[in-house]
């Protein structure tokens, strides 16, 4: 191994409910809080993670990732700094829409959004070389750190940009992959390359987190 070089493992948490995740509406860059069911998942993913020793936790600045971030950093008495790389993607005009209505007023550029959502993006919406450059710089000041163990709360949509930044997965089914209102999934960099662990784990929202090797890993 090469001198200097260290191992990161990365848990990849998406915020906690709120209204408009209820609603299925899109929020993007709009800065709407956790509501009460969001707050709760935020409690239960903290005291799932108290035994994990995160060394730093990295967050959008939108509300509804910081509010998730110092849940889950206060047992380890860390502060969440905050990245604007890791704020939502910007969703244009699309913003405040919701699924369903979109559904029925735009049937045709939704459709190609559920099929390519990073390249069929709408009007006033960020692109993807600008959505990726943005992640990755973030992703290059985190890793500029210390720390082994990382947090890092964002949201849907930089999740799935987090997969392709970290990993390589293709940015053009990434999508596909689940990432629900906070669960958490991780990331392991080692000498040879980066790996997904596991994904999309929100055993803590269920009550089942019996067995889970979270903590060991």
């Amino acid at each position: 191994m090469s001198k200097g070089f260290r191992r990161r493992r990365i848990v990849l948490v998406r915020h906690g409910m709120t209204d408009w995740n209820r609603d299925y509406r899109f929020q993007g860059r709009t800065d709407v809080p956790l509501n009460d069911e969001g707050r709760a998942q935020a409690a239960r993913l903290a005291a799932r993670l108290a035994s994990w020793p995160m060394e730093v936790v990295y967050s959008s600045p939108l509300q509804r990732a910081l509010g998730t971030a110092q849940a889950l950093a206060e047992p380890h008495d860390r502060t969440p700094v905050t990245l604007d790389g890791l704020a939502e993607v910007n969703f244009g005009s699309w913003e405040g829409c919701s699924v369903l209505g979109l559904k029925k007023t735009r049937p045709d550029a939704f459709g190609m959004w559920m099929r390519d959502p990073f390249f069929n993006m709408p009007p006033g919406a960020e692109d993807w070389t600008s959505i990726r450059e943005r992640v990755a710089s973030a992703v290059e000041r985190i890793l500029e750190g210390p720390q082994e163990r990382i947090a890092i709360v964002s949201h849907g949509g930089i999740v799935r940009v987090l997969y392709a930044v970290l990993v390589g997965l293709d940015p053009h089914t990434v999508w596909r992959l689940r990432v629900h209102n906070c669960s958490v999934s991780g990331v392991e960099i080692r000498e040879d390359g980066a790996s997904l662990v596991f994904s999309n784990d929100d055993l803590h929202l269920r009550g089942d987190t019996e067995g889970s090797s979270l903590p060991l890993w």
